[in-house]
Formats: structure tokens, C-alpha cells, sequence
């Protein structure tokens, strides 16, 4: 015996045509329950989507901050040149040596007299920017040390204080020629 169709054909109660015509909506019923079936993947598919966007916003926010940060660096750089560039000490040159550590060196700076006092006593920095080292007044210098600290090399901090009360060598006289 055949398929129930065959059987059908032969009793005379269907025909050749109606027979095709009802094979093909079973197999486009079943081609819509398919694609019924898919629709549940396409949910998954739209959060795998919606993951690879968030991924992506994220990985172009962190490039942002890290571009925004280089800008910010930048800046930084710029306006402690202007800084240094405006405010350096030109007429510090002299016959006498300062010396001074920079990155665990000892560094030197031809100065004169007045230059090397104002150094000891916190009236003039040291800045570097580059390599190359810049002689500043006190205010700049903190100018710069707002902006970073990383640019100061030498700056002593002015106690306007005068001797401590519990300096046990208060009372001695420091000799006016001694020499460091």
C-alpha cells in the first residue's frame, strides 16, 4: 500500500491537482514553523549584537579618556614652556658652581654670588622641562609646581620662621667664611 494519498487518488476522492496544491502548504507551514523555530536565535543573536555594541562604546569611551589625558599632558607641557620660557633668569650667570641632584646626579650651574644665596634661601628654583634647566623666581616656581611637580629639580622651602625654640645649637654663632 502506498501513502494515504496514493490511496485517495485511487478511490477517486481527490484529484492530481488538489494533491500537489496540499503538498505545497504543507511544506510552506513548514517552512513558516522554521522560520518560527529561527525567530528565537535572532533573540539571541540581538543580545550577542547588543554586547558587541556595548563592547565597542566602551573600548571608544577608554580611547577617549586616554586621547583627553594626552591633550591634558600636552597642555600641561605647553603652559609650563610659556612658564619657564617667560621667567627664566638670564643674568644668574657667574664664575661660582651650584650644585644641585637631578634624577640621582649631581648636576652644576655656574652662578654668581646673588643668584646662589637667593638659591639657598627659596627666592629662586630650578626648573627642568626637556633637558635643559631654567633658574626661576619663587612665584613662577610655584606656578609651576601647580601645574606639576614633576618639573621642579631644586627649590628650598623659605621658613620665615628664624630659629626654633628647641634648636640646641641656637645660642652658637655660625662663622661668616665657612664655605659648603
Amino acid at each position: 500500500m502506498g501513502s494515504l494519498q496514493e490511496q485517495l487518488l485511487k478511490a477517486g476522492l481527490t484529484t492530481e491537482h488538489k494533491s500537489k496544491v496540499a503538498k505545497s502548504e504543507k511544506r510552506k507551514a513548514q517552512k513558516k514553523k522554521k522560520k518560527k523555530g529561527a525567530t528565537s536565535d535572532p533573540s539571541d543573536l540581538q543580545k550577542h549584537i547588543e554586547q558587541t555594541k556595548l563592547e565597542q562604546q566602551q573600548k571608544a569611551e577608554e580611547l577617549n579618556k586616554a586621547k583627553q589625558a594626552e591633550l591634558k599632558e600636552r597642555e600641561q607641557v605647553a603652559r609650563v614652556k610659556q612658564i619657564l620660557e617667560h621667567h627664566n633668569q638670564d643674568e644668574i650667570r657667574g664664575e661660582l658652581t651650584f650644585n644641585f641632584t637631578y634624577q640621582n646626579k649631581v648636576k652644576e650651574l655656574d652662578v654668581n654670588e646673588q643668584t646662589k644665596q637667593a638659591l639657598s634661601k627659596g627666592r629662586l628654583a630650578i626648573c627642568v622641562l626637556e633637558g635643559q634647566f631654567y633658574v626661576l623666581q619663587d612665584e613662577p616656581a610655584r606656578k609651576v609646581a601647580e601645574v606639576d611637580e614633576k618639573y621642579i629639580v631644586f627649590h628650598v622651602e623659605d621658613d620665615n620662621n628664624g630659629p626654633s625654640d628647641d634648636d640646641p645649637y641656637a645660642d652658637y654663632e655660625v662663622p661668616d667664611d665657612l664655605v659648603w
